[in-house]
């Protein structure tokens, strides 16, 4: 579903990422780790359920979310230059990882000029993504960088069917939100609190709702051109 975000796949096209995701699959417990810094790479992995985060650590222990995964996301690129990876990749809630060996996916890519050019666009959007998460800790407002992500989230999710019109289910904390955009969990608690006194979110449980989605895009400059959907 991601990918057709991206290109028309035909149902060949689609048989073969089928079989490519049909491998070998990791399963990390909520909080435990995919890989950590410094691991060698020898699979691509793909996330095939739940949420995971590209994140580093500090030297005082802190952890950096530099990312957030999601189903159907790559975890590291296709083909990787540096025999090490440089972060950790770490679960949010239980996630599915598939293991596809680089070989399979040169093959698959041989085999289909659409995935190929899939693949390219994917790497694209997630280097696009990360400028943005850049921009969101270095320029915007507290307010701004949380209903930035919110926005961010709720049409990746569109994308791959895990959301509604109005809002999706997730398992984020506020600790994670801290660690994703640079503020402290007491600062997230009140950027919370006043984004809902403005009627630009609700969040309940695992629950977050957005009332007005346009709204909250407009509030927080969110335009999704950068995700590369619709293409």
């Amino acid at each position: 579903m991601k990918l057709l975000q991206y290109v028309d796949l035909s149902s060949t096209d689609m048989a073969l990422v089928d079989d490519l995701v049909d491998t070998e699959i990791r399963t990390v417990k909520a909080g435990g780790d995919l890989v950590r810094e410094g691991d060698h790479i020898h699979f691509l992995k793909i996330v095939l359920d739940g949420w995971g985060c590209r994140y580093k650590l500090l030297e005082n222990g802190s952890r950096q979310i530099v990312a957030f995964l999601l189903p159907g996301d790559l975890c590291n690129p296709v083909f990787p230059v540096a025999g090490t990876i440089d972060h950790s990749i770490g679960a949010i809630d239980k996630m599915h990882c598939a293991l596809v060996l680089s070989d399979a996916v040169e093959l698959v890519r041989t085999q289909s000029p659409r995935i190929r050019l899939a693949l390219g666009v994917e790497g694209t959007a997630t280097l696009a993504i990360q400028r943005e998460w850049t921009r969101n800790v270095a320029a915007r407002s507290a307010r701004q960088r949380i209903g930035h992500l919110f926005c961010e989230l709720a049409h990746r999710l569109r994308a791959i069917g895990a959301a509604t019109p109005d809002g999706f289910d997730s398992p984020l904390t506020q600790i994670h939100l801290a660690e994703a955009t640079g503020l402290s969990t007491v600062h997230v608690n009140r950027v919370i609190q006043d984004l809902r006194a403005r009627d630009l979110i609700h969040w309940q449980g695992g629950r977050i709702t957005m009332p007005d989605p346009a709204a909250l895009e407009a509030y927080c400059h969110f335009r999704p051109t950068y995700l590369q959907f619709g293409r």
